[in-house]
């Protein structure tokens, strides 16, 4: 029997996988194999990982009839008295691989310390990156990014910006063009990749938070980019201007962007235009705490 476990790891080796094993849940995948084939998957599995993290336990002729094999993680197999035991990553392992301790990343940690402080106010965390993406429609599955921006925010300062526009497959329907004012022409001309979009940006965002209006829309086509590209997960934690907005505006006639911003009469000069709907968003954000 051999369980293997991963990580954010790139699509193609997920599917290499499933050809041998079963898949029970996501990146879980379990099965009986030969020695020879359970060895060579699992070289597969740590040339094609990535920046990804992967577990093997599989049977062994051994007191316990288990082994483990881990790949670019803290925690590690080790002997206790001819027993096979996962140890927990001491600081030495963790700085060794320059990775952060029990693999939580400093967002991760942000985020757990503003809900231990139960009903307080949200403050604004030291560190975190508001985004937008402008989309070809609604529907994840069928549709296209065509724009991405951000702004990155330092200790309550802008620090830095990104933006791509994005050259989609397909083509743009005339509803998006009159919506945003994007053509085909201008997509054609400064439109870069998906793929160089995507990197740029996963780069440039790193474990930070992120904020977004209506984050699950913009995070959900964030994600199938990064599954269609075979790049890692994106599973940064993230904030609602929308859930916050709702808190505080409990008698808004909706939670658009545009009725948000007038509500509180903040500006948006450039409406469905990603890097000034961030702007907006940033200053919606900041608005919505001091409240």
């Amino acid at each position: 029997m051999v369980v293997i476990v991963l990580e954010k790891c790139p699509l193609a080796l997920r599917g290499d996988l499933t050809k041998w094993l079963q898949e029970i849940s996501l990146g879980v995948y379990v099965g009986k194999v030969s020695a020879r084939v359970r060895d060579e998957l699992w070289k597969r599995v740590c040339e094609e990982c990535k920046n990804g993290r992967a577990t093997m336990v599989f049977s062994a002729r051994n007191e316990q009839h288990l082994a483990f094999q881990v790949h670019n993680t803290t925690w590690e197999p080790i002997d206790f008295d001819g027993i096979t035991l996962m140890m927990h990553p001491s600081p030495a392992r963790t700085k060794e691989l320059g990775r952060k301790r029990a693999g939580w990343s400093n967002a991760a940690i942000r985020s757990k310390a503003r809900k231990s402080m139960g009903g307080s106010a949200p403050i604004e965390p030291e560190e975190y990156v508001v985004f937008d993406v402008e989309t070809t429609g609604l529907d994840v599955d069928r549709d296209e990014i065509i724009e991405i921006a951000a702004i990155k925010v330092v200790h309550g300062e802008e620090s830095s910006r990104f933006h791509e526009i994005v050259r989609p497959k397909g083509r743009v329907p005339r509803k998006i063009t009159e919506l945003t004012g994007m053509t085909d022409e201008l997509l054609d001309s400064q439109g870069v990749e998906l793929s160089l979009a995507m990197e740029g940006f996963l780069s440039y965002v790193g474990d930070d938070i992120v904020v977004a209006h209506n984050v699950a829309f913009d995070s959900g086509f964030i994600q199938a980019s990064c599954e269609e590209c075979d790049l890692d997960d994106f599973d940064n934690d993230c904030i609602d201007t929308i859930a916050l907005a709702k808190k505080k505006l409990p008698k808004a006639p909706n939670y658009r962007l545009k009725t948000v911003l007038d509500l509180l009469h903040l500006d948006n000069e450039r409406p469905h235009r990603a890097e000034s709907d961030c702007e907006a968003t940033l200053h919606l954000f900041r608005k919505l705490i001091e409240m």
